[in-house]
């Protein structure tokens, strides 16, 4: 429930913080965190997009969660990999270690990095932290009455909240216009920064919200979740120094949206285009 409380209107994130007698406290509960009855109950083969001694990446579907929401019976991207990794186990061994190094938001789909191998998790979790994993995202965005250029990057100040209080830091992403579509854009985003909701902040202010993300003003008609995708992670494996770079192809949902955007509006029937000539 982390967040799901705020105090005078601060999201409480502090297990155990003390909170002073008569202060007005708001609980969310929001629906989605709840058990779905079409939550999988495994991770399906073609789910594994790399996986060696020490890692395990895997194409997170949207809709899924990565780490156990507030029901625990709900499945969770983290609970079906470490379900795959006891049945792999043999009988009397050690129980499967996962670590964990990053996070999708719930709607978002794509690459999910997670250490199979303790050793791998300093390594890793540096890599992280100094923003040296090179994260690439695809977005379909509303189209704005002015396009943007090609390429930009947006730099701005995000509140993010600490045990100590509420920290200032930077949010830096770079953004690529990869097609111009008849109602929408398709934009490449490339986080410098890790902060919570970057992208969909950062398409929002310039006026581009990203399709079907109610949170930002994004327009939930035009689609069935937030369109965007995780569809690359480049690193240093954390073992062997080598290069790592781990793909996931777009999702069938986010097709099916980037097509109809592409396509052309249907053209006026002949009794429509008569009565406006005013036959």
């Amino acid at each position: 429930m982390a967040g799901g409380l705020r105090v005078r209107g601060r999201p409480l994130r502090a297990p155990g913080r003390l909170i002073d007698a008569g202060a007005p406290l708001e609980l969310i509960v929001r629906p989605e965190l709840v058990r779905r009855d079409d939550d999988p109950s495994s991770l399906e083969a073609r789910r594994i997009l790399y996986e060696d001694d020490a890692l395990i990446a895997v194409d997170k579907p949207p809709r899924l969660p990565t780490v156990a929401s507030a029901d625990p019976r709900r499945a969770s991207l983290v609970g079906l990999v470490e379900r795959l990794l006891r049945s792999r186990a043999a009988s009397g061994s050690s129980p499967a270690h996962l670590g964990v190094h990053q996070r999708l938001d719930q709607d978002t789909s794509g690459v999910v990095l997670f250490a199979k191998d303790p050793a791998a998790n300093p390594d890793l979790a540096a890599q992280f932290a100094a923003h040296a994993v090179e994260k690439t995202y695809l977005a379909l965005t509303a189209r704005p009455r002015r396009l943007p250029p090609k390429a930009w990057r947006s730099e701005t100040a995000m509140d993010e909240p600490r045990a100590a209080g509420i920290a200032t830091r930077a949010a830096v992403t770079d953004f690529v216009v990869q097609d111009v579509l008849e109602r929408g854009l398709f934009v490449e985003a490339r986080p410098r920064t890790g902060r919570k909701h970057q992208i969909r902040m950062h398409l929002a202010e310039a006026g581009m919200p990203i399709l079907g993300d109610r949170r930002y003003g994004g327009d939930t008609t035009a689609a069935p979740r937030v369109m965007l995708h995780a569809a690359r992670l480049q690193l240093r494996h954390p073992l062997t120094g080598a290069p790592l770079s781990v793909a996931s192809p777009l999702p069938s949902d986010f097709r099916a949206v980037l097509d109809g955007l592409a396509a052309r509006a249907t053209v006026a029937a002949p009794a429509a285009r008569r009565r406006r000539r005013g036959r």
